[in-house]
């Protein structure tokens, strides 16, 4: 027998809010979450900080002989866990509504592989009045993931994300619970005002989600010390150009929250996903050495570079150089 797993938890960073959903935030009445840690040690001691809004958590047993899997069953610590909604910097605090998980379990035909799809969700147990395609609305819209774990007959297992709510942030954490990817895309006035009650996977309809690699160790903390130092917020649709090759380079890093790709000399070089640093180039060496442009909405948050420190800018040119060149 094989335990193996894939875990997705969600939340709410500050970049992520804009117009009339920030006021409640702003205001302390509700709060923002803190960028969950790089590892899950301890998803409750997570939950009682309100550290987050809701965990996916897929852990399956998978029984193989002969190179057949004759088996898979839930195994201890699988099912979602709905966080807790603090209000009045926590002086009041109860859980979001949780929906019914959703588990599909199979065994592949030729036995090779155990297949297992779980979806885990819920909503704020707080109204959220707005207009939804003109019409209006009181009930906060739903919130979920949708992971699938594969685990073959060698012991061996992949993990997909099948599909997620526009918002909030998706986070996702492999077998050794372990940070390895982000949900890329996030839209909060889609999921306001255009998602419909029907629009759901407890209504047999999900929405595909799209997934970018983990940023590194060092563009994580400067992510947070652009986020900490109150930076520009700017918001482009698809298709919008952050910076372009040859301008000149005085805000930056970027921290981006949605997806862009880089391109130099009209070729095109790399997908960007959320959390990443990017433009720390232009602050060195004085303009701008690539095109960046959105190709899904994006959130993005620029600082006055010399707010920054050259060492780690630096060391970030460097590890991007190396990447370019591997």
């Amino acid at each position: 027998m094989v335990v193996r797993s894939v875990t997705s938890l969600s939340w709410i960073p500050s970049e992520l809010l804009g117009g009339p959903m920030r006021v409640p935030f702003d205001l302390g009445l509700t709060h923002y979450d803190e960028p969950p840690p790089d590892v899950l040690h301890d998803v409750e001691a997570l939950r009682r900080a309100g550290r987050f809004r809701f965990v996916n958590r897929v852990r399956v047993e998978v029984d193989a002989h002969d190179g057949v899997v004759t088996g898979v069953r839930p195994a201890p610590g699988h099912g979602g866990v709905i966080g807790l909604t603090n209000l009045l910097g926590g002086a009041v605090r109860f859980p979001a509504v949780k929906m019914p998980d959703l588990l599909e379990c199979s065994v592949a035909p030729d036995g090779s592989a155990a297949v297992v799809r779980q979806t885990v969700g819920g909503r704020a147990p707080l109204p959220a009045p707005r207009l939804v395609r003109g019409r209006g609305r009181l009930v906060a819209p739903l919130v979920w993931t949708t992971l699938e774990l594969v685990v073959r007959a060698d012991g061996s297992a992949s993990h997909r994300v099948v599909g997620a709510s526009a918002f909030p942030r998706h986070w996702v954490y492999g077998d050794d619970d372990r940070l390895v990817e982000k949900v890329a895309t996030t839209d909060a006035a889609s999921w306001l005002h255009t998602m419909t009650e029907d629009e759901n996977p407890w209504r047999g309809v999900d929405a595909p989600a799209v997934t970018a690699p983990v940023e590194t160790e060092l563009e994580r903390r400067l992510s947070g010390e652009v986020m900490g130092r109150r930076p520009t917020v700017r918001r482009l649709t698809e298709g919008q150009a952050l910076f372009r090759q040859g301008e000149p380079g005085g805000l930056g890093p970027g921290g981006l929250a949605g997806g862009g790709a880089g391109g130099r000399e009209g070729a095109r070089l790399a997908e960007i996903g959320p959390g990443a640093i990017l433009g720390e180039r232009a602050l060195l060496e004085g303009a701008r050495t690539a095109t960046v442009v959105a190709v899904t909405p994006v959130t993005v948050a620029l600082l006055d570079g010399a707010r920054l420190d050259r060492d780690d800018l630096a060391l970030l040119v460097d590890g991007h150089r190396r990447e370019d060149a591997g």
